[in-house]
């Protein structure tokens, strides 16, 4: 954890030096550098965590109980057991914990005050960065969910017109980048097991973020930046939606500004001049090559995408 904890001070001067203006075009190889630093280790013992049986029946209860109870936030007890119970590996119970999260926002039953400390809580590194640099950990599956759940808290406490505390998505932004960038899991399906389907969750988001009107330009460069470097520098394949959803997320920052529109520009023209470096004899190379046209290919299905971007796309595929 302690090398993980050099790197998001790293990400985090980077994402400062960003918004001061004084990187820009170079964001990317910036990028690049600490994630050299973060290196795959041995998958260790991943210890499951063991829900509380009456965990699982006040979660049903209350949901059941809704029009009896519609007016009251969830119990304390109940919110202050989520953080943990989606550590858990056990793929029905993961279904019932996203669609508690989806009822409870819906039917408008956190608080807050809920908000704001479910937030604030699963940003621990203990959940955020939980066996993050070790190919295909049971953890991910936790972290994956926990993903899922910062967008609905996100957008909950946006429509509540009291927003995740700025600081707090700061944080945010900068964890999201060190674990985009040292992700090692790229499964889609598990069979037995569920979705995994991280890098979709990533970009997912990424989006939901890129939502909050009080980030600067600057921030939601930062997250795409780092999205691409990230994706970039897979080289194992994305072959489950993931691509999809990078595509969607991609393409909706791109048409809000030309800031964004120059900078995915000349990213496009360094990433092909990467692949056109790689060792084409290498398994990895090819799953890089598939990767990047995936990505490519799905952007340019939105019919509404900028003529610039489509043009540069179209060009590099022509020239390949």
């Amino acid at each position: 954890m302690n090398e993980l904890a050099e790197v998001e001070q790293q990400i985090k001067a980077l994402h400062e030096q960003l918004v001061a203006g004084e990187i820009f075009w170079d964001l990317g190889k910036q990028l690049a550098q600490p994630s050299k630093n973060l290196k795959g280790h041995r998958r260790e013992k991943f210890e499951n965590h063991e829900l509380d049986p009456l965990f699982m029946v006040e979660l049903q209860m209350t949901a059941n109980n809704d029009l009896i109870d519609h007016d009251r936030p969830l119990a304390k007890g109940l919110v202050e057991a989520l953080p943990g119970a989606l550590q858990t590996t056990k793929i029905h119970i993961r279904h019932q914990l996203v669609g508690f999260i989806n009822w409870a926002v819906e039917h408008h039953r956190l608080s807050n005050e809920q908000l704001q400390w479910l937030t604030v809580n699963l940003l621990q590194a203990k959940y955020f960065y939980n066996h993050l640099t070790e190919r295909n950990s049971p953890a991910v599956y936790g972290r994956s969910l926990g993903l899922v759940y910062f967008r609905y808290l996100l957008y909950a406490a946006r429509k509540q017109k009291k927003p995740i505390k700025l600081q707090v998505v700061k944080r945010l932004i900068n964890r999201l980048a060190v674990a985009m960038l040292a992700e090692r899991d790229t499964r889609g399906f598990v069979e037995g097991a569920g979705w995994v389907q991280i890098f979709a969750a990533y970009a997912g988001l990424c989006n939901e973020i890129c939502a909050d009107d009080r980030l600067k330009r600057a921030d939601k460069l930062f997250l795409m930046a780092s999205f691409l470097k990230a994706y970039e520098q897979l080289t194992t394949p994305l072959t489950m939606s993931e691509p999809d959803e990078g595509a969607g997320f991609i393409n909706q920052t791109l048409k809000t500004h030309p800031l964004y529109r120059r900078y995915f520009i000349n990213e496009l023209q360094e990433w092909r001049k990467k692949l056109d470096t790689l060792n084409m004899e290498k398994t990895a190379t090819w799953h890089q090559v598939f990767n990047h046209r995936h990505l490519l290919q799905t952007m340019l299905m939105d019919e509404t995408l900028p003529p610039e971007i489509a043009d540069a796309i179209m060009n590099q595929e022509n020239n390949s």
